[in-house]
């Protein structure tokens, strides 16, 4: 089936290919609650249900009609449906693999009460950072306001732009906001305020490439965004990029590299005396590249029902990077529990010159597969 998934680790959307179970789960437990014994548990049901899943695969002729139902939302006006036929046929012949929770149909995008994730979406309750960021809040005469413990959550949301191909099946642009929030929640000597909020907004087409000599689907995907942390003067912190995302999926693990120009921006007037606030216009964090990069590396693996992801940045030149290492793991219902290491420069704006050590727990509300 012609499907659209995410990757939100990466960052990342993929329109692909991807065979869909012609019974849901939810179909399977009804239908199972029907003919079972009175005294038969739900969790039994559920867990029979989940392996029949595990173990199916449908078949081609209903793998085909999915398709059909996705392209009956995203064929351009003028596809003739001899076209949409074929090119639903070669796709389910290609046997691309794909991860199966990845899918989302389209017709789910186009709902307007369904909102779809982007990135990772999580919620830290205890943190602990092993050097916080003093300095950059010195300004207003604190000499040690800040916790080592805080909260950490992130918030990473899509909708789609576009509804119907623009240059290949299954491609379109979209709309993405991230808010990545710091709080200082066991701090009640200065209020327990949010230290640090980054918002990012972008701009995105995505697209399927033809590549078939592997058994996973690449991807790729272009665009432009804004990343700042909305304070001002000393405290202001932000920066434009266009990137370009080069990916891979297969069931189990996924892997993606993204590179990317800063735009510049003029040199910030600075009049020498440490007590005058700077001004307003100009580039607030010129050697931003010189901690943050050129490019940023993800990956992903479940491990049964574990499931692994990782970042990697460097600037070889400067000897300044970061990396970041996640785990979750089953929790309760939908909810997963995450567990998040980040060691180097920029895990938020204000810190992006600052190198820091995080270890937090929490939940994880959106997963990889």
């Amino acid at each position: 089936m012609a499907t659209r998934f995410f990757l939100p680790t990466f960052g990342l959307l993929l329109a692909t290919s991807a065979p869909v179970m012609a019974q849901t789960l939810e179909d399977c437990v009804a239908q199972a609650i029907m003919k079972a014994s009175d005294r038969k548990s739900m969790q039994s049901i559920r867990a029979s249900c989940e392996k029949k899943q595990e173990r199916s695969e449908p078949s081609r002729k209903s793998q085909v009609l999915d398709c059909l139902r996705e392209r009956a939302l995203t064929a351009t006006d003028d596809a003739s449906a001899a076209s949409v036929r074929q090119e639903c046929k070669e796709q389910v012949d290609s046997g691309k693999e794909v991860p199966k929770k990845f899918a989302a149909a389209r017709s789910v995008e186009m709902n307007p009460d369904v909102i779809s994730p982007l990135r990772q979406n999580y919620i830290l309750p205890y943190t602990y950072n092993s050097s916080v960021n003093q300095e950059s809040y010195q300004v207003f005469g604190d000499s040690e306001p800040l916790d080592n413990e805080e909260a950490k959550l992130q918030i990473s949301l899509k909708v789609p732009i576009t509804y119907q191909d623009l240059l290949t099946p299954n491609d379109g642009i979209y709309f993405g906001f991230t808010l990545k929030s710091f709080w200082q929640v066991y701090n009640h000597d200065i209020s327990a305020p949010f230290r640090e909020t980054n918002y990012r907004p972008e701009i995105f087409y995505l697209a399927p490439l033809p590549i078939d000599f592997t058994p996973g689907t690449w991807f790729g995907r272009v665009g432009l965004e804004h990343e700042s942390n909305g304070r001002t003067q000393f405290l202001s912190r932000s920066w434009n990029r266009a990137y370009v995302t080069l990916g891979y999926a297969e069931t189990d693990w996924a892997l993606a590299i993204q590179p990317w120009y800063r735009f510049p921006e003029d040199e910030k007037y600075d009049d020498g005396d440490p007590a005058t606030p700077p001004e307003s216009e100009g580039d607030d964090n010129p050697d931003i590249e010189d901690y943050m990069g050129y490019y940023e590396m993800n990956g992903a693996y479940r491990w049964g029902p574990l499931e692994l992801s990782g970042m990697f940045r460097r600037n070889f030149a400067q000897g300044h990077g970061a990396y970041e290492l996640g785990l979750s793991f089953p929790l309760w219902g939908r909810l997963r529990g995450y567990t998040q290491y980040f060691d180097g420069y920029g895990e938020s704006l204000i810190d992006y010159n600052h190198k820091n050590q995080r270890i937090g727990l929490g939940v994880l509300l959106t997963e990889m597969f």
